[in-house]
């Protein structure tokens, strides 16, 4: 069985998140990119069931084929091995809101899984 942990994040509205997570695959392994030919994503807001954004990943910037640490992952020693840093500010730009953001990982001849991480936009009251 594939990741099933909802990962949650909190930013500012109008902000960008940068999604990390350990990903294993439906063989209990962890994810390598060799083993996947598309990563999707879908964005919706609040309870809405119609995404307001998809797009596609590339594996290459996305996977890891071994665990990174570096000073955005405080989970544990262990590291990561997704990262995606290119997700727009647009798409999270209402304060007060969450964002269900979901990865579709399709590995070559498996089943497909997800990885979803729920993104909370604190309002900027200032402006």
């Amino acid at each position: 069985m594939a990741s099933t942990t909802i990962n949650e994040k909190l930013i500012y509205e109008g902000s960008a998140p940068t999604t990390l997570a350990r990903v294993i695959g439906n063989d209990g392994s962890a994810i390598q990119q060799s083993d996947y030919g598309d990563i999707s994503f879908e964005i919706f807001k609040d309870a809405d069931t119609t995404a307001t954004v998809s797009g596609t990943c590339t594996v290459a910037s996305v996977v890891f084929d071994t665990y990174q640490t570096d000073s955005r992952w405080t989970v544990d020693s262990t590291g990561f091995n997704f990262c995606h840093s290119t997700l727009l500010a647009t798409y999270f730009a209402d304060g007060d809101a969450t964002y269900r953001l979901e990865y579709k990982f399709e590995p070559t001849g498996q089943q497909p899984f997800w990885v979803v991480f729920l993104v909370t936009t604190v309002e900027i009251r200032s402006e």
